[in-house]
């Protein structure tokens, strides 16, 4: 319904015609006709929901990996599972990414406005084995001249971060399985990274590799103090594999140690969520769709 104002001017809509305030000026928009969703967009924006619950999991998981994201992460973040989830040889509302192939989630950045690969000019290299011994290596670089440092007058110093965190959207939990931060002093002198992570990984589990690079300074107080320019946070998701029976039998007889951490229950509610795509889908085909 419209309504018009002291100053005369119509706000709201009439029939098809709306009418709002733009810049001081008023004008007329044509209201979008009612669209029908079908029964393939219905079920597919199902399945984005199912996507997101995915993705919120694993923002939960990061958080404290990345502290900086672009504005537009999120959907980005969402989007790439969604893709993920397609590659899956099960129908709509029967898969997860326990079925899926992760290659989309390989290298995904969590902040655009800082690609890792414009912040050091070396390209990391890492391998997964057979038996889940995982490794990661920075080949040699220059600390003064080989890394974009963020600007003005306070010199900032280097830390690079590599972590392992596995997650069983199933089962709900999600486990540290092993990281490691190297930090260095922003001088003029070649260094290298070198780790292996030689924790036993869990049956069943998906495994993410994320690396980050931060910049920091000391102040007069000893106080670790971060950049707060939030084109200096870049953080990519490197690696994302299943971990299979084989996988897993071989690191337990390798004598690999234990993760990190112990597995942590969260809420996710995956069986709702697939529950009400199922159900969707058995009232579409009572009704022939």
């Amino acid at each position: 319904m419209a309504i018009q104002g002291r100053n005369g001017k119509i706000k709201g809509k009439i029939n098809n015609i709306v009418y709002r305030r733009l810049g001081g000026q008023q004008i007329m928009q044509i209201a979008p006709a009612r669209v029908k969703q079908t029964y393939a967009t219905k079920l597919n924006a199902l399945e984005f929901g199912v996507a997101s619950a995915h993705g919120k999991v694993m923002r939960t998981m990061f958080q404290r990996v990345y502290e900086v994201a672009d504005g537009k992460m999120n959907g980005r973040f969402n989007a790439a599972i969604a893709a993920c989830l397609r590659t899956s040889a099960k129908e709509i509302g029967e898969r997860t990414l326990h079925d899926a192939d992760l290659d989309g989630l390989k290298g995904f950045e969590f902040n655009l406005d800082a690609p890792i690969g414009s912040r050091i000019l070396v390209r990391p290299t890492w391998g997964v084995a057979p038996d889940g011994l995982f490794h990661f290596r920075i080949p040699p670089f220059n600390l003064a001249n080989d890394i974009v440092y963020p600007p003005g007058d306070i010199t900032m110093d280097p830390s690079f971060t590599i972590g392992l965190i596995a997650v069983h959207f199933e089962q709900e939990k999600v486990q540290v399985i092993a990281h490691e931060t190297f930090s260095f002093e922003n001088i003029n002198r070649r260094v290298e990274v070198e780790w292996e992570c030689r924790k036993q990984l869990p049956e069943g589990y998906i495994v993410m590799v994320v690396f980050s690079l931060r910049y920091s300074s000391v102040n007069w107080m000893d106080k670790q103090i971060y950049t707060t320019d939030p084109a200096f946070y870049p953080t990519i998701l490197l690696d994302a594999f299943h971990v299979g029976p084989e996988m897993a039998a071989r690191g337990k007889a390798a004598g690999f140690e234990p993760p990190e951490e112990e597995p942590v229950p969260f809420g996710f509610g995956l069986d709702r969520i697939l529950g009400k795509v199922k159900s969707f889908k058995e009232k579409m085909a009572k009704k022939g769709k």
